[in-house]
């Protein structure tokens, strides 16, 4: 199997077409997230959808834990993993995009800390493997105890 490297280089898309293909780009009901819902949902643990009145929006939310919890794609959110790739057009504006993205995923961890919840990221290339993604679970979500009421 060739590597990573050896693959040619993606083929330039006119702007508008690459404009196209990013609105499609979903933000809700994701295959990762349905894949962390899925397990979520075997291990017995309740949550509600995308909150909109918290900073976020965070995909999961565990009221009676306090925890939020967001599924990243690596891509977007810069995990440290093969999957967040560089685009090579337009590298300055992608540099910029990411920077923003990450900085607004600290703010709103930082913004929910301070309302008192805890923040929780599973990353898209933890979804595909189902043992890791309920271990995970199990670490961050599972284990921390109900509020008292």
């Amino acid at each position: 199997m060739p590597s990573r490297s050896s693959s040619p280089p993606p083929k330039a898309v006119p702007s508008a077409q690459r404009s196209w293909n990013m609105s499609r780009v979903g933000s809700k009901h994701t295959a990762p997230e349905l894949r962390v819902r899925k397990a979520s949902h075997a291990l017995g643990l309740r949550h509600r959808l995308h909150r909109s009145d918290l900073p976020g929006t965070p995909d999961l939310v565990f009221p009676g834990r306090a925890i939020a919890l967001f599924v990243n794609g690596c891509f977007w959110h810069r995990h440290d993993c093969a999957r967040a790739t560089n685009p090579v057009t337009n590298a300055e504006f992608w540099k910029q995009k990411f920077e923003r993205n990450v900085a607004r995923d600290k703010r709103n961890a930082a913004e929910l800390k301070k309302l008192g919840w805890h923040c929780v990221t599973v990353w898209e290339c933890v979804t595909k493997d189902d043992q890791k993604l309920r271990a995970i679970l199990k670490r961050k979500v599972y284990v921390r105890k109900p509020k008292a009421g």
